[in-house]
């Protein structure tokens, strides 16, 4: 199961344009896109000294070729940034029920000592952050059938030329540019994976605008006669921005 955490390494001008419910919205794609990058928090900016301690926690899933759920890792880490390095610390773990935390402690700080322990979970970077901006394509998609207040808008990349370039589409609220749900597939896929699809959920801080709450992973793959299939959640809780004090900047 350790292994399998491999595959999530796997976040103005106006023109008119035609809605679904025939009214028009006035708004530029790239222009929101922008304004995305400058209001959300994805794991580019957690981890870039923005936020000093965070809690992950983690749960996956393996399931068979019906669905059905062989086995269960679930895990709870306390994630702290200081002059640019991380450290991770397993605060519980179970692995099928039983209790699995000293294990994977041991397990874990190993991988740290080798360079591996940033892996999981930073390949997950959005379309909107700067270092991404530039390499996709932006258009709107309509208003939410669900939501007429809020937009749909896709990104595609302009060219195949990095792994963390995506495919997909976000859910937007344009009055207040706060992006709520992100859903895509990587245009590279990690190494031996044949599918992997990735929503990520987000909510308001009080301290620094909309930040990931949740990272969910649906992803399959494998040599011919051993496949995976794979369903992960990762929680960020307990932001703790740089500088700030924990009782006053921490948040669910």
């Amino acid at each position: 199961m350790l292994r399998a955490l491999t595959l999530v390494s796997l976040l103005l001008s106006f023109l008119p344009v035609q809605a679904q419910e025939g009214s028009t919205l006035t708004v530029d794609a790239d222009t929101l896109a922008r304004r995305l990058g400058e209001t959300t928090w994805g794991m580019e900016e957690l981890l870039a000294g923005k936020v000093e301690e965070m809690t992950i926690t983690l749960r996956v899933e393996e399931l068979d070729g019906d669905g059905n759920v062989k086995h269960t890792q679930e895990r709870v880490d306390r994630l702290r940034v200081k002059d640019g390095q991380q450290h991770r610390e397993i605060l519980q773990a179970r692995k099928d029920g039983q209790d699995a935390t000293a294990a994977m402690r041991k397990d874990l700080e190993e991988r740290q000592r080798k360079g591996q322990g940033r892996a999981e979970f930073n390949s997950v970077n959005l379309p909107f952050a700067a270092s991404y901006l530039g390499q996709h394509r932006f258009s709107l998609a309509g208003r939410d059938p669900k939501d007429p207040n809020r937009l749909r808008l896709r990104f595609e990349p302009r060219a195949d030329t990095a792994p963390s370039v995506h495919k997909g589409e976000a859910l937007v609220d344009p009055s207040t540019g706060q992006l709520i749900r992100l859903s895509y597939s990587p245009t590279q896929l990690p190494h031996m994976a044949d599918r992997v699809d990735v929503r990520m959920d987000f909510r308001p801080h009080p301290a620094v605008g909309q930040v990931l709450d949740t990272l969910h992973v649906d992803a399959e793959g494998g040599l011919l006669f051993y496949r995976k299939h794979l369903r992960i959640t990762a929680r960020y809780s307990n932001l703790v921005p740089a500088g700030a004090s924990k009782d006053a900047a921490s948040a669910p």
